[in-house]
């Protein structure tokens, strides 16, 4: 962005941020808010750093750029804003501390970087009968995630943001580690196993079956003989869902639902009175106990 000026550096890194949300692109937003001495680095200067440890933008060249990237990635990874301070000592330590870095470049300055992660939508791709499928998509879209859908009776589902006409379709959805599958074939092995063909391998977070434990044994046993290794298998979740004695298809969805939500969350599962306390437990045995005892 050399050579703009104020004004077009703004717009031209507005429009970088807008592609990269278009594109449900992972990536941290990192401003430069402080300079102490010299610095290449001026306040305000502001880049998009990726995964794969490209920065877009400006944050000062290559040595400050460089010295952020391995921050940046624990910033994605632990979902949390981080302020570094690069110290320009020309030492080359490294991480010194867990929000300090040393430089090697002999200029003697500081720079104080801010650093946000920010993620594409979380998603929802239901695959299988309709009668699960939609109102797991109208569940999964009222709780805020994006929703994939298809369903085996060719049925279009009103809440999904994008239907499918078929599984070839799948290649070109986003899977990522905030895209959460399921798959409601109601008994359709084959559908299944078809499914997970194009889905295993693509870094989803998790994905959920909904079968009995016979048939998600079966689906297990058969993946393994074609050679998906363990770190893919443990992906796979079946029996899919909480434990909420579901009944009707509403009710399944909505136990598949709330694993997904436990899942993105960090949930135990637990009932909300094994985790926090019982108080009206708690009252009650107190009650008992005095009208036992007067």
């Amino acid at each position: 962005m050399a050579g703009l000026g104020y004004d077009e550096k703004i717009r031209e890194f507005s429009e970088m941020l807008k592609s990269l949300l278009d594109e449900e692109r992972e990536f941290v937003l990192a401003v430069v808010v402080g300079v102490k001495g010299s610095a290449a680095a001026k306040p305000g200067a502001k880049g998009a750093i990726l995964p794969d440890g490209r920065v877009l933008g400006w944050l000062g060249g290559w040595c400050s750029e460089r010295s952020v990237l391995s921050a940046a990635l624990e910033v994605l990874a632990l979902g949390k804003p981080k302020l570094l301070r690069l110290v320009m000592s020309g030492s080359g330590a490294g991480r010194v501390g867990e929000d300090v870095i040393e430089v090697p470049t002999p200029c003697g300055g500081e720079v104080l970087v801010y650093m946000e992660p920010v993620y594409p939508p979380p998603q929802v791709i239901a695959l299988g009968d309709v009668r699960v499928v939609r109102p797991l998509t109208r569940f999964a879209r009222e709780l805020g995630f994006k929703t994939v859908a298809y369903t085996l009776q060719g049925e279009r589902v009103e809440e999904a943001h994008l239907n499918l006409d078929g599984l070839d379709e799948l290649e070109k959805v986003r899977v990522d580690t905030h895209t959460y599958i399921v798959l409601a074939s109601m008994g359709n092995t084959d559908f299944d196993l078809k499914a997970l063909d194009k889905l295993l391998g693509r870094g989803a977070a998790r994905i959920y079956i909904v079968a009995s434990v016979r048939r998600a044994e079966d689906i297990a046993r058969k993946l393994a003989r074609k050679g998906v290794p363990p770190e893919e298998l443990s992906r796979i979740e079946s029996p899919a869902g909480v434990d909420i004695g579901a009944v009707t298809p509403e009710e399944l969805a909505l136990s598949v639902m709330a694993s997904i939500v436990a899942e993105r969350r960090g949930g135990t599962r637990r009932p909300m009175e094994e985790v926090k306390g019982a108080p009206f437990k708690k009252v009650i045995a107190q009650l008992q106990a005095r009208k036992q005892g007067g």
